[in-house]
């Protein structure tokens, strides 16, 4: 298992370094990749407060089984398959995943660790780092640990249940506007 400290030294040694989540995305010579995957688990877990920290090597599984143990799940989608983690996630990055985000921690350029965000809801504290470095493909910085909201499962299963029941009823109002723009747009009822 890798600690800050050796990943510190791992960017201070190298002259290039590719970070990947698992062994399946190494592209270049060994001596260059940094395996995240060797850097996972849960650091801090409040379920009463919704918030979870974790390594960034750390498996969406691992994560999903761990919240579903307290009925609660992530508040953004990631594809589910073994190799998925968070780090990886983050990296990608998605407007739902940004959205979530509440602190991170970094290991950048020069070897410093940097902090950025917390466990609270609302921080301000001037530029949102821990947001802004969604989705930067692992090229900025070296993301080491991250700290997001959670939901309850009731929730996203009360919203499903609201959208299915939503799609099934169709106002009056809704289908009228539907038959006015098919009169313009398909007067002649070309489109079934």
């Amino acid at each position: 298992m890798l600690t800050l400290e050796q990943i510190q030294q791992r960017v201070v040694d190298a002259t290039q370094l590719q970070i990947v989540g698992t062994a399946n995305q190494k592209q270049i010579s060994h001596d260059n990749i940094l395996d995240m995957s060797q850097y996972a688990g849960v650091i801090e877990y409040h379920p009463e407060e919704l918030v979870i920290t974790v390594k960034a090597g750390t498996s969406i599984k691992q994560i999903q089984d761990l919240l579903a143990q307290n009925g609660q799940v992530l508040s953004f989608f990631v594809a589910e398959n073994e190799a998925s983690t968070i780090g990886g996630a983050y990296a990608v990055g998605s407007p739902e995943i940004r959205d979530s985000i509440l602190g991170i921690k970094i290991v950048d350029g020069q070897g410093q660790l940097l902090t950025f965000g917390g466990q609270v809801m609302k921080n301000v504290a001037g530029y949102d780092v821990s947001r802004l470095l969604v989705g930067s493909q692992g090229q900025l910085a070296v993301i080491c640990e991250i700290s997001f909201k959670i939901i309850p499962q009731a929730y996203t299963d009360h919203i499903n249940r609201q959208v299915t029941v939503k799609t099934q009823n169709t106002s009056t109002v809704r289908t009228r506007i539907e038959q006015g723009l098919k009169n313009i747009f398909d007067p002649n009822r070309v489109f079934i």
